[in-house]
């Protein structure tokens, strides 16, 4: 994605290959493979590749696009309940978390993504061991404080939030 970005159109393929099941499968699990669901991933792909000189390399390329696809996936939303007969007019399970609750958890999850992303390396590493369930010493709960209070930094400004 770094090489796109910077203007390496031979990479197009394939970051294309990688992104492209990604958005897809992300988009139609928000609108539960509704038709609109492949042309949600369409147009977020498309937004995707025209937005490339905005692309950060220091971030998530994933992250990023599953941002732009959380969006699209939105509009789509939104249209269809704007619309009488709109396309997504199946009736969800009533088990089945709601299109928001899904769109929300993958906005979510975009935002941790790009928010981990940011961590300094020694960060990620007290997060991987918070992860893996390992503990330590006073030391080591302090650097876990110390990540922690910058992850919720990170989060905030993703946010837009006053952490």
């Amino acid at each position: 994605m770094a090489r796109l970005a910077h203007g390496d159109r031979r990479a197009l393929d394939e970051v294309y290959a990688h992104l492209a099941p990604e958005v897809r499968g992300f988009c139609r699990g928000v609108l539960r493979g509704a038709p609109d669901a492949d042309d949600a991933a369409q147009d977020a792909l498309v937004k995707l590749f025209g937005q490339l000189d905005a692309y950060d390399p220091q971030r998530d390329a994933l992250a990023w696009a599953l941002t732009i696809a959380a969006f699209e996936c939105r509009t789509v939303r939104r249209r269809a309940s704007r619309s009488r007969t709109g396309s997504l007019a199946a009736e969800p399970s009533s088990d089945a978390p709601g299109a928001d609750v899904v769109l929300e958890h993958g906005a979510r999850v975009a935002a941790a993504l790009t928010a981990v992303d940011g961590l300094r390396p020694e960060d990620r590493a007290v997060l991987e061991d918070v992860l893996e369930g390992r503990t330590g010493d006073a030391a080591f709960r302090k650097r876990k404080q110390r990540m922690v209070d910058r992850l919720r930094a990170l989060v905030g400004r993703v946010y837009d939030l006053d952490a």
